[in-house]
């Protein structure tokens, strides 16, 4: 049953998640990135060896390529002497000095490490034995030649991309990066750098979200301050519609002069308005009908806390869809609370708190709009509409959404 509240009803955090990830489809957009571009990209195909990794014999360690069966029975007390050649080929009684990545000469199976060595006349005295292949990289035994190194759709680490190095690639095809349209509205905000007068307020929503969405995996680009007038709102939509996603923040809610999830009701689709999150109950989710396509749109609220909240919540896992990434695996650690959280039943409520010394204490849990809780903290405790609070010693987990 949904909640009641201002809205005429509150969706959990799951089923508006649910509904609004349901209505987006993966970008099909395809681009071609140097490999050094390529990190934390998504794999757009599948990548084939050109040739086999490593691309001959060669050896594993500095040393001297030997006939392994020379040196059977040798030890650092009762040596074997073998005569030391320059050629590119050796017989058995020859040996030729090799560094790590030589090509080991033909007629040599294995490798005798340096320190196992020692100078006699024109000759090297090895004192261990060795056996077939050993300190030796055979050609082919990291990738062969036609081999599936990776599969389309994997999220490329640095040494991933170094494989391909290896390889002789230079670029590799990637999905396109999701397109953002940041939106900042409010009649009550002005530009960084304008003093504000008595009831308004440097707009800051709009840079936050730019780099959030930079860190989700997105390519943001935050719009110009729109007023809270219905014709100009719809306006900035109709210009979001040329973008993959549309991020608004401010003029969510239910007053008088929150006007976004009308406007957006008469130029598409809201698919949810009110969830049950604290903060950042007044988010909204939908879909713009404009220049031939549907564009997804997430309204966030205009207070800076409950705008960072709903941001990391649901437009993180937004852009990773759309550019076919995995959700964000964020990082956890049980700590014990240092006093107690107070949360409201039926709702999921997101506690500021600071982390030292494996003990947990809550910032300030009340006021949406208190942006230094959010840049002060250290990681949040999630409690789940099932749990009133938790009490001062009590071990809970910290997830660390920034």
């Amino acid at each position: 049953m949904p909640l009641k509240s201002g809205f005429r009803s509150l969706a959990s955090v799951e089923d508006a998640l649910d509904m609004f990830l349901g209505s987006l489809e993966p970008l099909n957009r395809v681009e071609m990135v140097s490999l050094e571009e390529a990190g934390e990209r998504v794999l757009a195909a599948d990548v084939r060896a050109p040739r086999d990794v490593p691309h001959y014999d060669r050896s594993a360690m500095d040393g001297y390529a030997v006939v392994a069966s020379d040196t059977f029975g040798s030890g650092k007390d009762a040596g074997v002497i073998l005569k030391l050649t320059s050629k590119d080929s050796i017989v058995s009684g020859e040996c030729r000095q090799v560094h790590t990545g030589s090509p080991i000469p033909e007629g040599a199976d294995a490798v005798v490490m340096l320190e196992y060595t020692e100078a006699a006349g024109d000759g090297v005295e090895v004192l261990a034995q060795v056996s077939p292949g050993q300190n030796i990289g055979l050609k082919g035994e990291d990738v062969r030649k036609g081999d599936i190194v990776f599969r389309e759709g994997r999220l490329l680490k640095p040494s991933d991309v170094g494989l391909l190095a290896s390889m002789g690639l230079t670029e590799v095809a990637v999905y396109a990066k999701p397109r953002v349209l940041i939106i900042p509205t409010g009649e009550e905000i002005v530009p960084r750098g304008v003093e504000p007068a008595p009831g308004q307020m440097n707009e800051s929503n709009g840079v936050m979200n730019y780099l959030y969405v930079k860190r989700f995996g997105g390519v943001p680009t935050v719009h110009g301050i729109v007023s809270d007038v219905k014709e100009e709102l719809a306006a900035a939509l109709d210009e979001g519609a040329s973008y993959d996603l549309i991020v608004t923040t401010g003029g969510s809610s239910v007053g008088k002069r929150d006007l976004i999830a009308e406007v957006l009701a008469s130029k598409g689709t809201v698919l949810v308005h009110g969830v049950a999150i604290k903060p950042g109950k007044p988010v909204a989710l939908g879909l713009v009908d404009a220049g031939g396509k549907r564009t997804p749109i997430v309204c966030l609220p205009g207070y800076p806390a409950a705008c960072a909240v709903d941001s990391m919540v649901f437009v993180d896992p937004a852009v990773k869809k759309l550019g076919h990434m995995p959700p964000a695996a964020y990082r956890t650690q049980k700590a014990i609370l240092t006093r107690k959280i107070y949360s409201e039943a039926g709702y999921r409520t997101y506690t500021r708190v600071s982390v030292e010394e494996g003990r947990a204490t809550p910032l300030r849990t009340k006021g949406a709009g208190v942006l230094s809780s959010i840049s002060r903290a250290d990681g949040y405790v999630i409690t789940p509409p099932d749990v009133e609070g938790h009490e001062a010693g009590e071990e809970v987990e910290v997830t660390f959404l920034e």
